[in-house]
């Protein structure tokens, strides 16, 4: 029953689009060979045949801003022999994570790289990533994402008017804040973390005694300059390249949650591409992404540096400290239990106990 009212939104929103197209019904794996539905034509510019418009709310010198720019962008059009042409825009520049997704059902936008806790509110088994304490390190994380468990996770969005081509990175979420250094969970009681809108992060930093506001990213550094919030949890590199750290003194390595982000394609866009350029645009998503988490997890010791120049305080908490967030986060997972298919959530639960 829980994906019962995405499904009815999409048919709603399949019959207003009936004279487009956008009433065929998806296939659900991305090497599809069926029929392209071309009668919902993207007006490409110059001798492309497509146009990929693919949006984010990262910055451009971020390790994802660069993975669109620098890997995503080229790998498409010389792979595609110009036949795509890939037009990056990052910067919030077309709207929010939610925003997105939304242009993607409707194919106004035909890609966006964004996070899992927002693509939960249209896939709601999405929101086992944001689960505390899911994965035990990076390696783990990339194994479990790019092999069976991400690819139940991303088995039903075609019906949802997207598709899931390949898993990048934010980092694991750490909390950096303009009150104190956090060594202890009593540290937390009271702050008032932004979060990302997901019921999963409001839920866990509540556990864990603090103020959890949701807030959009766009509007995080004002709400940080002003005092509407005290801290964020993002990880080293976006709290560079945001500039947060301007406005975030402390910054401490917790490690609650791990934030998959992904490359999710326009279902209609997809089934617009001939099988040779599908192809194309999965490589390429792969590719970009593969190269996203290198530069992010390299990117993170050299702007840590940057910013300890800087004045930022950083610090990590005693295992000790951890274990007892670990505990007092457990909550979570059974608050939730319900909402997530139960053999997706037999297998976070496997991740985790591993």
């Amino acid at each position: 029953m829980k994906k019962t009212l995405a499904v009815i939104l999409v048919l709603g929103m399949a019959l207003s689009l009936a004279a487009c197209g956008g009433g065929t019904k998806p296939n659900s794996t991305p090497s599809s060979t069926s029929t392209p539905n071309t009668s919902t034509p993207v007006a490409p510019s110059g001798d492309a045949e497509f146009k990929l418009v693919i949006g984010s709310t990262i910055q451009d010198d971020s390790a994802s801003g660069i993975a669109l720019l620098d890997y995503f962008k080229p790998y498409i059009e010389d792979h595609s022999d110009g036949r795509i042409q890939v037009d990056v825009q990052n910067n919030s520049v077309l709207g929010g994570d939610r925003d997105l997704y939304e242009g993607l059902q409707l194919n106004t936008v035909q890609a966006s790289f964004g996070p899992m806790s927002t693509l939960a509110n249209f896939e709601p088994d999405y929101a086992v990533c944001d689960f505390p304490f899911l994965f035990e390190d990076k390696d783990e994380a990339y194994a479990e994402l790019d092999g069976e468990f991400g690819a139940k996770l991303a088995e039903d969005l075609p019906q949802m008017g997207m598709r899931l081509l390949a898993y990048g990175e934010n980092a694991f979420r750490n909390i950096s804040n303009a009150v104190k250094p956090i060594n202890t969970i009593e540290d937390l009681k009271g702050l008032k973390i932004r979060v990302m809108e997901s019921p999963v992060n409001i839920a866990t930093y509540t556990a864990l005694g603090c103020n959890p506001t949701p807030m959009a990213f766009g509007e995080l550094y004002t709400g940080l300059q002003q005092k509407t919030v005290d801290g964020q949890d993002n990880g080293v590199v976006l709290t560079y390249t945001a500039k947060l750290y301007e406005v975030q003194p402390y910054y401490t390595f917790t490690g609650q949650i791990y934030a998959p982000n992904a490359i999710v394609v326009s279902e209609a866009f997809w089934q617009s591409l001939p099988e040779d350029l599908q192809k194309v645009v999965q490589e390429g998503s792969e590719y970009a992404m593969e190269n996203q988490r290198r530069l992010n997890t390299e990117m993170e010791a050299s702007l840590q540096e940057t910013m300890e120049a800087e004045g930022v305080s950083f610090n990590s908490m005693d295992p000790a400290e951890v274990e007892r967030m670990r505990e007092a986060t457990g909550s979570v997972w059974e608050q939730f239990k319900s909402d997530i298919d139960p053999e997706i959530y037999e297998m976070a639960v496997a991740i985790r106990d591993n």
